[in-house]
């Protein structure tokens, strides 16, 4: 069977739909004994007569009815086969694994996710988290997910990003807080007070910022209470546990018994984006990213004090 060739295959399909040598010729823009010597030596492999050849017409024989009918289901799986490949290296059909931070999916999941399976209906996606982004980027470097939408930039060498949003820092105080309705509270004012924030250690982007930004106040915080989740946080500040900094853009959350302050000292906004590994060549991947560009074409400007 090493000497069977699609050409074979297919000049036999074609003779048995034309029941003629010559006008199977014409359909495969040959000469007829080539056609013949084709079909000579796919009998010659099998070792089976295919046709009865008379001067007036091409007949199949009982093998050749047999091999015509398993043929055709061959091929049909066959065509089915390399289309099916086809799809799956143009990225339209397959799965894509996407971790997400919380901040993601307030503010990016939903439109790209959206975006993402009306172009392509066929791609499975599995949509894992909420995650610390320090978490996120080992899962990436695992290849336990093919994307994160997490705080930038990424840890690792090995992992490239792009920015999608900026998100300014804001300070939360309880409604009765003396200085929540101040015309301005500097942050070194609260050095003393009791912060509830997010967890110290398990890659959290936010409680990094947050630790920066009070050093740079020039104290350290007095975290009374942790959370991983910015809701919880601004339940604690209601509730007079403490004070917080979050992304500012979580006031839309409209949790009561509780007032949104812009930092002062002003800082620089976070970014938050997509990250992938850099030797990753998924067409997936890469159709992700375009729909990310044509979603987010530039990065948002930061909130307003």
């Amino acid at each position: 069977m090493s000497d069977l060739e699609m050409r074979h295959l297919e000049s036999f399909l074609v003779v048995a739909e034309e029941g003629s040598f010559t006008r199977a010729a014409l359909r495969l823009h040959i000469t007829q004994p080539p056609l013949s010597l084709r079909i000579k030596e796919l009998e010659a492999v099998l070792k089976v007569t295919l046709f009865d050849r008379t001067t007036r017409r091409v007949r199949l024989t009982a093998a050749g009815r047999m091999f015509l009918e398993k043929l055709r289901a061959t091929m049909q799986s066959l065509h089915a086969a390399v289309a099916a490949a086809r799809q799956v290296e143009q990225g339209v059909v397959g799965r894509l694994r996407v971790g997400y931070t919380g901040i993601a999916s307030d503010s990016v999941l939903p439109r790209l996710i959206g975006r993402f399976g009306s172009l392509y209906p066929e791609v499975a996606l599995d949509i894992l988290g909420p995650s610390a982004s320090g978490e996120l980027s080992l899962s990436l470097l695992n290849e336990e997910i093919d994307i994160a939408l997490c705080f930038l930039p990424p840890p690792h060498p090995r992992l490239a990003s792009r920015t999608l949003v900026a998100t300014e820092m804001a300070l939360v105080l309880p409604d009765k807080h003396p200085m929540a309705h101040a015309k301005k509270v500097l942050l070194q004012q609260l050095a003393e007070e009791p912060f509830v924030t997010y967890p110290a250690g398990g890659g959290f982007h936010l409680r990094m910022a947050v630790d920066a930004v009070c050093s740079q106040a020039g104290f350290r915080p007095k975290v009374v209470k942790e959370s991983r989740w910015t809701q919880t946080l601004l339940c604690l500040v209601a509730a007079g546990v403490g004070v917080a900094i979050v992304p500012r853009e979580q006031q839309a959350r409209g949790i009561a018994g509780v007032t949104f302050r812009a930092l002062h000292p002003s800082q620089a906004p976070l970014h938050h984006g997509i990250v992938w590994r850099k030797d990753d060549t998924s067409p997936y991947v890469a159709n992700f990213l375009a729909v990310a560009q044509k979603t987010f074409p530039g990065t948002r400007r930061p909130l307003s004090a």
